[in-house]
Parts: C-alpha cells; sequence; structure tokens
C-alpha cells in the first residue's frame, strides 16, 4: 500500500512548492526535546556537513548549497550523487575543520531521476581528517525492517510543524526501513509516523507507534547517512537522497506522515571499493536536472528577506533535499 500511495503522489506530477531553505537537521517529534536528537548526532563522528558551489542545469545560474556526507575510508566521503554531479567546489566539515575535495564521481548510473536508485556519489579529500574512524558500509542483505539512524545538517522542526528551522547543528534520528521503491530494491522508504493514535493517514506503513527518537530527514540532509546495527557494528545501509509527500497532505514538508527515500549501499558495495581503489582523475560534473520518473524537478532559484534564499522546486511532491541558495 505504501508503494502505491508514493506512485500515485508522484503521478500528480503537476504542482510547485516553495521551500524555505535555511538548511538545518532532521524534524523531530513534537513530544521529544531537540538534545535527545543533538545527542544522537554529535555521536556519529565521521558524519560532516558538505558545501559545495555548483550551477544549476536548467538555468545556468550559479548557487552555493549544503548537504551531508560520511567519512568511509581515511579521505574518502561518501554522498548522494545529487550532491557531486553539478560540483565545482565542494568541501567537507567535520569535527570542526574543513577539507577541500580534490576529485568527485557520482555513480555512472546515475540520470538526475531520484526515483531509480542510482543517487550515490563520491568524493576524495585533499587531507585526510585525523582522530576520526571511517564508518563502514553493509554488504549484507537483510537491511529492511530495522532501524535506522538518520543523521545529518538539514532543517529542523516537528512532525507537526515541518522543516522549519536552520541552526547548523548535526542530528540523528531513528525511523524503520519500511519497504522498498520498487522491484529494484535500490531504495528504501521510511515514514514519519504519528505519536498520535488516532492520526490514521500519518502512520499507513508498518507499526503505528513511533520510535522514541523517530523523526524524518529535511533539506540540507541529502547525501547523510542511514546508520544499521548489525551484530555490535554499525554500519551505513543508506544514503538519504529525497523526501515526499504524504499522500493526503501533498506537501513535502517533512512533517508527520512524510516518508524519505535512501539509496541502498549494499547494491554500490562494489562500485564503491573499485572507486577509491582506482579514483578520478578530477572532478566528473554531469549536471543532470532532478526529476523523479517521467516528471523532471529543475530547481529554480528566489530570493527571501532574510539571510538565506528559497529553492523553488517544481515537485511531483518529491523534494530534492540539499540544494541551498545562498546569497553572496
Amino acid at each position: 500500500m505504501f508503494k502505491q500511495l508514493l506512485r500515485t503522489t508522484l503521478a500528480l506530477g503537476l504542482c510547485i512548492f516553495a521551500l524555505a531553505s535555511p538548511v538545518g537537521a532532521t524534524t523531530i517529534r513534537h513530544d521529544r526535546n531537540q538534545s535527545d536528537y543533538l545527542s544522537v548526532g554529535d555521536f556519529f563522528t565521521s558524519v560532516g556537513r558538505v558545501d559545495g558551489f555548483g550551477t544549476d542545469p536548467k538555468t545556468g545560474q550559479s548557487f552555493n548549497y549544503i548537504a551531508s556526507g560520511t567519512l568511509i575510508a581515511p579521505d574518502w566521503v561518501l554522498t548522494a550523487a545529487h550532491v557531486v554531479d553539478i560540483a565545482q567546489t565542494l568541501s567537507f566539515t567535520v569535527n570542526g575543520t574543513l577539507y577541500t575535495a580534490d576529485s568527485w564521481a557520482a555513480n555512472p548510473n546515475w540520470t538526475g531521476d531520484l526515483t531509480a536508485g542510482y543517487d550515490i556519489g563520491l568524493f576524495h579529500l585533499s587531507a585526510a581528517p585525523p582522530n576520526i574512524t571511517p564508518a563502514q558500509i553493509y554488504t549484507g542483505t537483510t537491511e529492511l525492517n530495522r532501524i535506522g539512524t538518520f543523521v545529518g545538517y538539514g532543517k529542523t522542526g516537528t512532525g507537526l510543524t515541518g522543516a522549519t528551522t536552520f541552526d547548523g547543528r548535526k542530528r540523528g534520528a531513528q525511523n524503520m526501513l519500511d519497504a522498498y521503491y520498487n522491484s529494484t530494491q535500490r531504495i528504501f522508504l521510511s515514514d514519519f509516523d504519528n505519536p498520535n493514535p488516532y492520526a490514521f493517514f500519518d502512520n499507513l506503513v508498518g507499526s503505528r507507534t513511533p520510535l522514541y527518537i523517530e523523526g524524518l530527514i529535511a533539506p540540507g540532509d541529502s547525501g547523510g547517512p542511514v546508520f544499521i546495527t548489525d551484530g555490535t557494528t554499525r554500519y551505513i545501509a543508506g544514503v538519504n537522497s529525497f523526501v515526499g509527500a504524504n499522500f493526503f497532505d501533498g506537501k513535502p514538508d517533512s512533517d508527520y506522515g512524510d516518508i524519505s527515500g535512501a539509496t541502498r549501499v549494499s547494491s554500490f558495495a562494489s562500485w564503491i571499493n573499485d572507486t577509491i581503489s582506482t579514483p578520478p582523475a578530477g572532478p566528473s560534473s554531469s549536471e543532470f536536472p532532478i526529476s523523479s520518473g517521467n516528471a523532471t524537478l529543475f530547481a529554480a532559484l528566489a530570493t527571501v528577506p532574510e539571510p538565506t534564499s528559497l529553492l523553488l522546486l517544481a515537485s511531483v511532491s518529491i523534494v530534492l533535499t540539499a540544494r541551498r541558495r545562498i546569497r553572496p
């Protein structure tokens, strides 16, 4: 049922949403404290903030954006393809220090289609951050129906308000890996359950009882990890890709009932290892427009009267979760 509802939402394809984008991390339960989510984010020291400068493939206009990524080797960061594919410059801030990237690549099958399941990328740092243990990628096959811990620097807010605020801090939230998007099994879907037992339309998949620190990714969390625990070891099982609207409210703002999609890392273990072993000679930018199936999503930039800007996203109720315009 979950997949059918998402497909129906995608098929609508005609609405334009204005998404306020002072980027900040993860929407949380309204009945929990921010400190619970901040402490989880601080625990994952391999997760850092990605700052990029690139060009919109439709308009040719340059802009700055913020996303998330994870150190998976001494000098390699795992992120989303849509974070690296338009980049002219990239940097990674971890443990309070900024490191520049000198090469990057999206998965070769990435075409800009968020629903195809190839939204995964890598970039190499010019220097290895010291005293940080890289995260391990998951190569097994039993991710589904596990608890995932989602970590990143996206916007924050509650399930009642959606993503509203940026404070530049890293948060972690948990959610179930509820379903695959389609038969390719390259995308995990998770829904943001409402703790109100009478909010039926916010709790359509799996258990109707939210996890203690349940939450959902928001703009700025793209490229951030989804960790699972297997035995005593934590692994990256997913790379955050998109947010989709609750079918019944039609707004992809990371509130209760919305869903998130994450690219399944185990499907790309060989590509990740091969890229790290034989890195690209330099930056590799494809500049594909963001799309979802047959309906193309283009990012159009607009200024708002605050220190940041908006991304206007032509949306089929899936919204890009990373890119952000910053006023010079």
